[in-house]
């Protein structure tokens, strides 16, 4: 066939077979372990799904999302998946729970797993240099363990200019090292947090000489199916892989979506180069709440490694784990997670461990609106379906237009025209929110009110913008008019409106 033959990667090979395999399951079998079947609930569910189909599509209209999925799973089944928008929009293929989308950086808590059982199995210890399981790594200025390359402490760097775009295949893990392995570290390891993909491609190398195993291999073998995570793989660019979507890119907001440009991941499994649905992501999530339990692939110790944040040697804790993000909500509670950014797509998937809920979201689109606070509205919307029922008789008490002013503490952060309308004895709206001088978000953010409901502290409104994000207002009549809090991206500010004719 000449010089422009087409082959498989010698390494690559054996995966591929797998994933043509995966092929010819029928569509029940992906579901096996599910729960309800996917895109249905059971009824007193009902208006958790209502509430977050609106804001899924919300975010979808406002980003110029085509496809977007999401699943919730809660104490050890899945509860609700759906399929929002287009997989390919030339062919009008509708996203199912079964499309496959590129998850980005959530391929980082998937390699952690595969650490994991290595520690678990003593043959990985966290505190070795990485060259005892990858001899050929080259020294640097100072000694850089697993533990530190894990928790973004190792110094290692990140992309650099167009990397990101990398369109060149790379027949194995060890191969794709070459990257970054002449260049020296960016700080002495433990002394700073400096996020970094690479640091990540080196632990699949790390995976491999402690395992003895292709690192796709282990991943297929020892971690997605134990778990029953069938739609998991590589994202080979150049296999047939059933229900992939097709990866947009474009601007947010300005108008202008396209096909994404053509890249090759090959470089980056563990770090960034895995294929998934929301559904597969959630089972993953519930698998490390059994293992809590002692019923899982994990010890429970291990699963609290890997979530337990790490601290620089200055003490500071960094709120990165193994593999994991943490933090706390406003009510105190404890939250694991990890966000994904890839070419033509994005991805979420956040564990609540006592509430042992679960939500993962995918997107196919560069600028996709996953992330943890659509997440977190999903999450609470399941947990607590009674408080987004649809009816909302208090609200309608604040029907009107209302001049409102957002305050953080002395200080004007906003200003808006609050139009509140009832539509069939349901709150909607929009306004335009005029940001103040100076700060980091656009001059105008113009928001539709996506859901209302009456709660104790007001008439809670959630509104998405022309970005794709989500706010939270809580408003009750006042003597003056109303008055209560926004929050935005970050903590709760005051708001008071005042009402106009």
């Amino acid at each position: 066939m000449g010089s422009n033959s087409f082959r498989l990667p010698r390494r690559a090979t054996w995966t591929a077979i797998v994933v043509l395999a995966a092929a010819v399951c029928p569509a029940p079998c992906a579901a096996q372990g599910a729960g309800a079947p996917a895109g249905s609930a059971p009824g007193d569910l009902a208006p958790a799904v209502a509430f977050a189909g609106r804001v899924i599509e919300a975010l979808r209209e406002g980003s110029g999302t085509p496809g977007v999925s999401v699943a919730v799973g809660i104490g050890d089944r899945i509860v609700w998946s759906g399929g929002f928008g287009w997989a390919d929009l030339e062919q009008r293929v509708a996203v199912t729970p079964a499309t496959r989308f590129r998850v980005g950086s959530v391929s980082k808590p998937l390699t952690a797993a595969a650490i994991g059982l290595l520690v678990d199995e003593g043959r990985l210890d966290l505190d070795a240099e990485v060259q005892a399981y990858v001899p050929d790594f080259p020294r640097k200025r100072w000694p850089l363990t697993s533990r530190q390359v894990a928790g973004h402490l190792a110094g290692i760097r990140h992309y650099d200019g167009e990397e990101f775009l990398s369109s060149r295949p790379y027949e194995t893990v060890r191969e794709g090292l070459t990257i970054f392995e002449n260049d020296s570290l960016l700080f002495e390891p433990g002394t700073r947090f400096s996020y970094s993909s690479y640091g990540w491609n080196l632990l699949s190398a790390v995976v491999e000489g402690a395992s003895g195993e292709e690192f796709l291999r282990f991943m297929d073998e020892r971690v997605f199916a134990p778990i029953g995570m069938r739609s998991t793989t590589a994202d080979l660019a150049y296999a047939i892989v059933p229900d992939r979507a097709r990866p947009y890119h474009g601007r947010v907001p300005e108008p202008g979506l396209f096909n994404a440009p053509f890249v090759d991941n090959s470089y980056k499994w563990a770090g960034g180069g895995f294929l998934s649905t929301p559904e597969d992501l959630v089972r993953f999530g519930l698998e490390h709440l059994r293992s809590l339990d002692g019923a899982g692939i994990l010890q429970p110790a291990t699963v609290r490694l890997l979530w337990a944040p790490q601290r620089t040697s200055g003490g500071e804790e960094t709120g990165y784990g193994i593999g994991w993000s943490s933090g706390e909500t406003p009510d105190g509670r404890l939250w694991v997670d990890h966000g994904g950014g890839s070419i033509g797509g994005t991805s979420f998937l956040l564990v609540l461990p006592a509430q042992e809920t679960v939500v993962a979201m995918a997107t196919n689109f560069t600028r996709g609106p996953a992330g943890l606070r659509p997440a977190m509205l999903i999450a609470d919307a399941f947990l607590d379906p009674a408080s987004v029922a649809a009816a909302d008789p208090a609200g309608l008490a604040l029907l009107g237009r209302w001049d409102c002013t957002v305050r953080d503490g002395d200080v004007v952060a906003a200003s808006g025209t609050l139009e509140l309308v009832d539509d069939g004895g349901r709150v909607a709206g929009r306004a335009p929110w005029h940001t103040a001088e100076g700060r980091d978000e656009p001059d105008v953010l113009r928001t539709t009110v996506v859901h209302a409901a009456a709660h104790a502290s007001g008439t809670r409104l959630v509104l998405s913008d022309q970005f794709g994000r989500l706010h939270e207002l809580v408003l009750r009549p006042t003597a003056a008019g109303a008055a209560g809090t926004w929050q935005g991206g970050g903590d709760p500010s005051s708001v008071t409106c005042s009402a106009l004719p």
